[in-house]
């Protein structure tokens, strides 16, 4: 049997046995995500069983069910002490007022199909640096906290209510970056045909790394785009097949050293370039 414990990344599992992504796809509706090859390749590295269990509003416990028939053992006790530090509310949190806590309760908008990420990234823009927004969920959106910590939040902190309803909190920073007046406007080049392939043609074949998320579910198309980005090699480009223009995307970019050009060529199919000035 190969012990593993609450702290092992999904990653490690699949590398030890792939038949693990069926297996924790099963638990939960949030965890079949590890199915499609590139939403795992983002999610796996960054989320731990304990993480994907909250995420998918299940248990360690369960993860334990699927996965020893499958050669795993996995510890899950958890000392009192270490118990208590994770309950345990920080300081930034047990010590703000309640008005400077704003509650927003997507499940509404995820019982309706749709995704939430478009208004909790609305929402968190108007949060005044320094205050606190709490998203209220039925399950732990770690994708959320992770391209929130990038940038904007301070920190972060889940409190679990029950086994149906999670609040995450997260800290805006008191400070905005040097470059925080740029605005996405300012930093995208909107190209027609002729100009777009000319900035293209600057790149050799093998410096352009093409992708399509066209058929990715939101917030797919914009967690594989900033992937892509984080390991694109200095002085090569990102090409992109998109289906619209990604807003939120550009505002997350604003930021960066990066500069965009963009095709929209007809309904439904927006090129993109990006790259490093």
């Amino acid at each position: 049997m190969q012990n593993i414990t609450a702290k092992t990344k999904i990653s490690e599992l699949i590398k030890l046995n792939s038949n693990s992504i069926d297996a924790i796809a099963s638990l939960a509706k949030p965890l079949e995500k590890l199915k499609n090859p590139i939403l795992r390749k983002i999610m796996a590295s960054r989320v731990s069983i304990a993480e994907a269990a909250k995420m998918g509003g299940t248990t360690v416990e369960e993860f334990q069910r699927v996965l020893r028939p499958l050669g795993f053992n996995l510890e899950t006790e958890i000392k009192d002490k270490e118990k208590a530090a994770t309950d345990l509310k920080p300081s930034w949190l047990s010590q703000a007022d309640q008005v400077d806590i704003d509650f927003y309760d997507v499940r509404p908008i995820i019982d309706e199909g749709a995704d939430p990420l478009k208004e909790i990234l609305g929402r968190f823009k108007t949060v005044q640096p320094g205050k606190i927004l709490c998203i209220i969920n039925n399950f732990v959106p770690t994708p959320l906290i992770h391209l929130l910590k990038q940038e904007k939040a301070e920190a972060t902190f889940v409190e679990t209510i029950n086994d149906k309803e999670f609040h995450t909190y997260f800290l805006k920073k008191e400070k905005e970056t040097a470059h925080s007046s740029t605005t996405a406007n300012e930093k995208l080049q909107m190209d027609d045909a002729a100009s777009f392939e000319a900035i293209c043609a600057q790149f050799a074949a093998e410096e352009k790394k093409e992708i399509d998320v066209r058929e990715l579910e939101m917030p797919g198309p914009m967690q594989v785009i900033l992937a892509e980005l984080e390991e694109l090699p200095s002085g090569n480009a990102l090409y992109i097949n998109h289906k619209r223009v990604p807003v939120f995307l550009l505002e997350e970019l604003a930021d960066k050293n990066y500069e965009v050009h963009i095709n929209n060529r007809e309904e439904g199919n927006v090129k993109m370039l990006i790259f490093k000035k």
